[in-house]
């Protein structure tokens, strides 16, 4: 059940955050109509919020997906979307309109607490932008590519070192990268994790791991990446091979 609402969430992720902000500045806005309403209403976008970050928490417990999307038309292995990432950004939503819908902000918030809500806003902003473009890993031709709200990272397969990246933690939210060429590494914008990270909280992390190893190592097979046929062809070959701790746990 969790799976196939997460499935769904990921889909329509930009019509469900489109129509969870309408949703939140309407209750934000509806509270100042009267007293009474503004009740009803902070109580709704209270239960709202607890419920879709209940949702997130339930998510972060499920396995990560140790799958790609095959989409043969960009030729490329895509990472699913991060439904957590959707679910917190909509949790933050309510949270924000909890905040803003408020009457007298200048008594709740004085001082320097007046900053909370324009923190809460750019915090806002910047997970909106995230859950619309999404943080998937790619795996192309060319090399790996991931982008974020502030700009992206093209990594080169020869850029790699032979034999990395080792294998993260089960829970890690970053994959360490190592390189024997540097210089090929493309970036553009500004870059949270910097150009040796990529944020890896929306797919089992041995999983990526090993199939970039496995892309490093063997180059004869990468012209095949996007295809439905070699998905199949690597998701056999990574799971005859041995996992977990006997490929080195990262530094």
């Amino acid at each position: 059940m969790l799976a196939a609402i997460s499935a769904v969430t990921v889909r329509y992720r930009r019509l469900i955050l489109t129509v969870a902000l309408v949703l939140a500045v309407g209750l934000a806005v509806g509270r100042h109509l009267s007293l009474t309403l503004d009740r009803i209403l902070a109580y709704a976008t209270i239960l709202t919020g607890v419920l879709v970050l209940s949702l997130a928490l339930l998510t972060l417990r499920r396995p990560r997906p140790a799958a790609f999307l095959v989409k043969p038309e960009v030729r490329a292995f895509v990472t699913e979307p991060s439904a957590v990432q959707i679910y917190l950004t909509v949790g933050l939503m309510f949270l924000a309109s909890q905040f803003l819908g408020t009457g007298h902000l200048d008594e709740v918030f004085e001082g320097l607490f007046i900053l909370l809500p324009f923190l809460l806003l750019v915090g806002l902003g910047v997970n909106v932008a995230g859950g619309w473009r999404d943080f998937s890993v790619e795996l192309r031709p060319d090399g790996v590519y991931q982008r974020d709200v502030t700009g992206s990272l093209m990594v080169p397969w020869e850029a790699l070192a032979p034999g990395r990246p080792f294998q993260p933690a089960v829970g890690a939210a970053t994959l360490a990268l190592a390189y024997a060429q540097p210089e090929l590494v493309r970036r553009r914008g500004i870059l949270p994790l910097g150009r040796r990270r990529l944020r890896i909280d929306n797919v089992h992390p041995w999983f990526l791991a090993d199939a970039i190893r496995y892309y490093v190592d063997h180059p004869q097979h990468r012209t095949a990446i996007g295809e439905p046929a070699e998905h199949q062809r690597l998701w056999h070959s990574l799971a005859s091979e041995p996992t977990g701790p006997g490929h080195g746990p990262a530094p």
